[in-house]
This record gives structure tokens, C-alpha cells and sequence, in this order.
């Protein structure tokens, strides 16, 4: 019996995500994978049942790498735990507006590289592929909302009494972090506006 090729399912992502971000989602595929790792397919198939499996793992390796100067990994996300952030808004001093400001700008190079690497091949997938790579997008987007209340709740300057209602922490990340996405999709500079008024409205 010849000795087969030991690979790791993080050797095997890797492999994924260079085809993915240098071919496109629709390019990925099991036996593209084993043929990049010089693997059977099957030695794939071992770590990725299916290839909405890859897809999943790929989507949220590009979105952890994406923030990775900004977000820390989700570490404690879905068990009560606050998720990690770096920054400048990481402790106390820290400044949320400056942190909001350079979070977009990570966002719009990520988006810029998801774009072209990623974006143009999500047609390319079928219906439930593309479902699971809009889910895992999701779960990324989620836990950088939360990322953002942390920062928000660590500014010592801002003027708690004004973070109720519409101005919440909840509501208030949400829409700064869509506006965020709307404005890198569209590969718009984000409005300086917003990061004005929640100037003139959190703060003294």
C-alpha cells in the first residue's frame, strides 16, 4: 500500500481560498481544490463533505482577514462573550468616531479585492451555494456590528445620556455599518457627513 499525502483542512482552505480570490467563487470546486494540494479527491471530500461546505469556510477566512487590523477573531461571539477589538477604539481614550472612520476605510479595500476576486464569481454559483456564502457574509457583518458597540461603549467622551432610542447602540452601529457596505459596494468615499453628526450628536 503506498503512503498518501497527509494534508490538514487548513492546508486544504488555504488552497481554496488563493482560487477563490484569484479565479472567483464560481472557479472553486473539490477537484480544483485536490488539484491544487496534489491530493485525491476524496482527501478533500474527507474535510469538505460538500462544496457549500468550502464555500462557507472560504467566505468567512476572507471576511476575518478583511479586518483583521480593525476586529479581532470571533472569539466568544454566539456565548455571551464580547468579541475582540483592536484599534482605536480598543480601550480607554479610545475614539469612536476615529475608530468608525478607520474601519470604512478597511472596508472599502476589502471590498475592493472582494470585487474582483470574489464578487464577479457569486453568479457564477448555484441558488444554494450562494445562499450559504450570503449567510456566512452575514455572520461576518454580525459580529463587526458587535465589534463596533464594544468600541462605542468604550469611548470614555461620549455622552451616554444621548444613546437611547434611534441613537441606541444597537441601531445606531447597524446604520453606520450599513452605510458603511452601501458606500464600498458602490465604490463611493463615505460621506464625511455622518461621522459630523454623530460628532455633534455623541459628544460634548
Amino acid at each position: 500500500m503506498g503512503n498518501r499525502p497527509v494534508i490538514q483542512k487548513e492546508q486544504i482552505l488555504e488552497a481554496a481560498y488563493r482560487i477563490a480570490t484569484t479565479q472567483g467563487l464560481g472557479a472553486l470546486s473539490i477537484r480544483a481544490v485536490a488539484a491544487a494540494c496534489g491530493v485525491a479527491v476524496g482527501t478533500v471530500y474527507h474535510s469538505y463533505p460538500t462544496k457549500s461546505d468550502l464555500v462557507n469556510d472560504v467566505v468567512g477566512l476572507f471576511w476575518q482577514r478583511a479586518f483583521a487590523g480593525r476586529m479581532g477573531a470571533a472569539e466568544g461571539v454566539g456565548n455571551g462573550e464580547e468579541p475582540q477589538v483592536a484599534g482605536a477604539a480598543a480601550g480607554a481614550g479610545g475614539d469612536f468616531v476615529d475608530f468608525c472612520r478607520e474601519l470604512a476605510g478597511e472596508m472599502a479595500r476589502a471590498l475592493e479585492e472582494f470585487r474582483s476576486d470574489f464578487l464577479d464569481g457569486l453568479t457564477a454559483l448555484g441558488a444554494y451555494d450562494l445562499a450559504v456564502a450570503r449567510r456566512r457574509e452575514a455572520e461576518s457583518f454580525a459580529h463587526v456590528r458587535r465589534g463596533l458597540q464594544v468600541a462605542l461603549e468604550r469611548d470614555p467622551r461620549l455622552r451616554r445620556d444621548r444613546l437611547v432610542g434611534p441613537l441606541a447602540p444597537e441601531p445606531l452601529c447597524a446604520l453606520v455599518w450599513e452605510t458603511m457596505v452601501d458606500a464600498a459596494r458602490h465604490r463611493r468615499p463615505l460621506d464625511e457627513t455622518l461621522f459630523a453628526l454623530m460628532r455633534t450628536a455623541l459628544y460634548d
